[in-house]
């Protein structure tokens, strides 16, 4: 059954590219299928017609894409052992796909999109109510904490936290219950503190200047969603 998996890994790692390059442009769906075709063989559009200044196909990233593809096969294998190839394991995992396309587009774009944090939120109730876990009040909860949290650490130091990672930590809490988000926003900040202050001694960064942040909440938000409350009692 771990071969169904793999496909479903492999096929993750195809959208999680084509939306982490078409999402921050804002394409048509037109657009956005064209782009994709470009990714792996720029002579498609002149095949089916198209000029291809009209195009406009984004750089080729190899080594993204290769990277990419290993993280959807190793949250994929990860979601197979804790729960098998079923409707719940195949939920994990979708789950922590959707939360690597977030930090992938943060990496290289400094933006927490609006468009895909808003569908998520009906997406993951669905879920929930189809797992079970976590239970609705745990998940309002986990929600209000990470959102409110976050919001007050932007309210204090305005510029220093962007609101769209303070709506990603209100998802991440919607995804994991609150036991489950304490857990996912200490190893976020802990995760981001670290990596800033290294940034700072390496003297890399101009002041003023900001660093992705979504990306340590998604390793916070994948280590919730793997071992759920175990996180938070260690």
């Amino acid at each position: 059954m771990f071969a169904w998996m793999l496909l479903l890994s492999l096929l993750a790692g195809w959208l999680v590219t084509l939306v982490a390059d078409s999402a921050p442009e804002s394409l048509s769906v037109r657009e956005t299928w064209l782009w994709s075709a470009c990714q792996f063989s720029g002579w498609l559009p002149q095949k089916l017609g198209l000029d291809a200044a009209s195009v406009n196909c984004p750089p080729r990233r190899p080594w993204r894409y290769l990277l990419v593809w290993c993280a959807t096969l190793l949250l994929g294998w990860f979601a197979y052992r804790r729960l098998g190839f079923s409707m719940n394991g195949i939920i994990l995992a979708t789950e922590a796909w959707f939360f690597l396309a977030v930090a992938v587009i943060d990496l290289e774009h400094r933006r927490v999109l609006n468009k895909m944090l808003l569908p998520a939120v009906p997406v993951i109730i669905i879920f929930n109510l189809i797992t079970g876990l976590p239970s609705p009040t745990s998940a309002l909860a986990g929600a209000a904490a990470g959102f409110g949290f976050f919001l007050l650490l932007a309210l204090i130091q305005p510029g220093g936290m962007g609101m769209g990672d303070v709506k990603l930590a209100g998802v991440i809490g919607l995804a994991t219950g609150f036991n489950g988000v304490i857990g996912a926003l200490l190893i976020g900040i802990l995760a981001g503190g670290l990596a800033a202050a290294v940034i700072l001694i390496r003297k890399r960064t101009a002041r003023g200047q900001t660093i992705a942040y979504a990306p340590y909440l998604v390793l916070g938000a994948w280590a919730a969603l793997y071992y759920g409350t175990a996180i938070w009692h260690f």
